[in-house]
């Protein structure tokens, strides 16, 4: 069940847990970095059935922000996993020479498009292969469609018709979700793409752009009125900017909004959010003009290798990998990876559209190849969205918003630097960062006991726990943010001082919560403790030995407080509660502030068995 995290890095890890599952003597343990919200729990198990001789173990990377600067970390201080499947492309690029494997020779890479392979490659190298891709469109609540009477549109006309009418009812049309910025990309390109970013054309006055040359009101008038229109028309409203993602999702699924902006993931997904037993399914991206129907493909992942696995040392599991990639850029392969997800579209040159009930509205659209990833501005995008927020606020004009992006573009602002709050002077383990977070939150209590969760092994990720570790160096706010969780569950991230009993105490350390109803539970880190553990044990036999730091015994009937993040023990086992009123993240960097100089402990309070 222990594993070091990758086939060769400088400074391995100590007896971290990266699963909870026993991996016989017999097997070869291949680690996959998943990126964020990314599944493949059941390529997982095709992968195992295809090849005995592999365990893949799933290491997730379920940080704030994409998992972005936690990725990034982890190529800088070579801490990578044997495999990485990982998204945004651009992260880390410095240092993907170092250490990602070139695969720019492998037999595998003539599966794929090599238009798909040229977008990603650096200077004839290619560090990475470009994996399954959402197909994306308009979701809409087809049961709601048929009661109303409501016609799936065939052109922008017709679209704007539809919105209109539903409006009328006093339903919302079409809620993209505002709060995120991301999404007016999404709203402008959608129903821009067919007169600004369709042909060779427009990507090569984006390539001269990027470059600082021209107006992008030259070029994305067009767009711009679209989306001007899209306002006037009452599908886009100001009130929309205050909308997030799970909101719009909820609004869709209680028939709050008649459509929203996804994939066949979110089309399926009604029913275990809400109960809903309404169906779901996708249309195009409706634009002016002739071809009007285009859908959208987002990139869910980028696969690439550790490059540690080369080395002679490592031969009998690269021989493995090798086989593995072979597979993945395989038809079979392919449809193993999106078998999670819903409706994907691959790279590989024989590979169709997915056949899916749910994008039958789609099919033509996808046939005649009216699909392309969305583009962004390399130097102005944040000025691109602030421009599209003060359009649909109705504080800025379609010319200021011209102006604001060429001057960015121009002038692009510098990247953000995080503050240096302190600094490591070694590698922590995972183990570690749990022990310096929890005994940060019993000096800031007072509490016996400070229990703070992992986020989670073996596809699971329960969203409330440690994420990263910290390494050797300067300590930022960015990375006080990426060892903890991504908070998906409704926490706050503030801490508390609950009461339990010591029984209670024991069963939370055996069990600790249920989440997405994984029945098996999590493990802690815990402060205050020392703990004999098996995590690969059953639930209830995990625990051989326990007790306080000074060698005291945990009293069955006795009441203990114990500082913990807000939900994540078993409500049941709580007494009383006292909120802190800090969150987790101000009481970790007070902790590194003060010290200024870190170290990890080394006091044995975690005994893996």
């Amino acid at each position: 069940a222990l594993l070091v995290a990758s086939c060769g890095q400088a400074e391995a890890p100590e007896r971290d847990v990266l699963t909870q599952r026993v991996i016989a003597k017999d097997k070869i343990p291949v680690t996959v970095l998943v990126k964020y919200a990314f599944s493949i729990n059941a390529f997982e198990k095709e992968v195992e059935k295809r090849f005995p001789q592999l365990d893949l173990v799933q290491v997730g990377n379920f940080t704030r922000n994409w998992g972005t600067v936690e990725y990034e970390r982890r190529l800088e201080h070579d801490d990578l996993p044997d495999i990485v499947m990982t998204w945004p492309l651009n992260v880390g690029e410095a240092f993907w020479k170092d250490r990602l494997l070139d695969l720019s020779g492998m037999p595998f890479t003539g599966n794929y498009n090599f238009a798909s392979l040229n977008r990603i490659a650096r200077n004839g190298k290619l560090y990475y292969l470009p994996g399954p891709a959402q197909v994306r469109g308009i979701v809409y609540n087809k049961t709601l469609f048929e009661e109303k009477g409501w016609k799936v549109p065939h052109d922008f006309e017709s679209f704007v018709q539809l919105c209109r009418e539903i409006e009328a009812s006093g339903m919302r049309s079409l809620q993209l979700g505002f709060a995120n910025p991301e999404v007016l990309d999404t709203a402008f390109i959608g129903y821009g793409y067919g007169d600004c970013y369709s042909s060779p054309a427009d990507a090569q006055w984006l390539a001269d752009y990027d470059k600082g040359r021209g107006s992008f009101g030259d070029h994305s008038g067009p767009a711009l009125d679209t989306f001007q229109a899209m306002i006037d028309a009452g599908i886009w409203k100001k009130s929309d900017l205050e909308v997030g993602y799970s909101q719009r999702e909820t609004m869709l699924f209680t028939r709050k909004c008649a459509m929203v902006e996804d994939s066949v993931l979110m089309a399926r997904m009604g029913y275990s959010l809400t109960g809903t037993t309404d169906q779901f399914a996708l249309m195009p991206f409706f634009n002016p003009g002739s071809p009007s129907d285009w859908a959208r493909v987002y990139m869910v992942c980028y696969i690439g290798l550790n490059k540690h696995l080369a080395e002679a040392k490592n031969k009998e599991k690269y021989d493995l990998v090798m086989r593995l990639m072979e597979f993945i850029s395989s038809p079979e392969g392919q449809a193993a990876l999106a078998a999670d997800t819903g409706a994907m579209y691959s790279s590989l040159k024989s590979v169709p559209p997915p056949d899916l009930p749910e994008i039958e509205d789609m099919r033509a659209t996808l046939e005649h190849g009216r699909y392309a990833v969305f583009p962004e501005l390399k130097n102005a995008q944040g000025a691109f969205r602030e421009g599209l927020a003060g359009m649909l606020a109705g504080t800025l004009t379609k010319e200021q918003v011209i102006r604001l992006v060429d001057d960015e573009n121009i002038n692009p602002t510098p990247s953000f630097t995080s503050e240096v709050i302190g600094t490591a002077e070694k590698d922590f383990t995972l183990i570690e960062t749990g022990n310096f977070i929890t005994d940060a939150m019993r000096t800031r209590t007072g509490a016996d006991v400070a229990l703070f969760l992992d986020n989670g092994k073996d596809g699971r990720y329960n969203g409330k726990g440690v994420s990263g570790r910290l390494y050797k160096g300067p300590q930022t706010l960015d990375d006080v943010r990426r060892v903890l969780p991504d908070l998906k569950h409704g926490e706050e991230g503030v801490l508390e001082v609950v009461e339990m009993t010591g029984e209670n105490l024991i069963r939370t350390l055996e069990r600790a919560i249920v989440v997405d109803n994984n029945k098996t539970g999590w493990f802690y880190y815990f402060s205050g403790l020392r703990m004999a553990y098996a995590p690969a044990a059953a639930p209830g036999t995990r625990i051989s030995h326990l007790t306080f730091a000074d060698g005291k015994p945990v009293e069955p009937e006795r009441v203990y407080t114990v500082a913990v993040m807000d939900k994540t023990v078993p409500e049941e086992f709580v007494l009383n509660l006292r909120k802190m009123n800090v969150s987790i993240e101000s009481v970790l960097l007070e902790a590194i502030q003060s010290r200024e100089t870190i170290l990890p402990g080394g006091d044995g309070r975690f005994e893996l068995r």
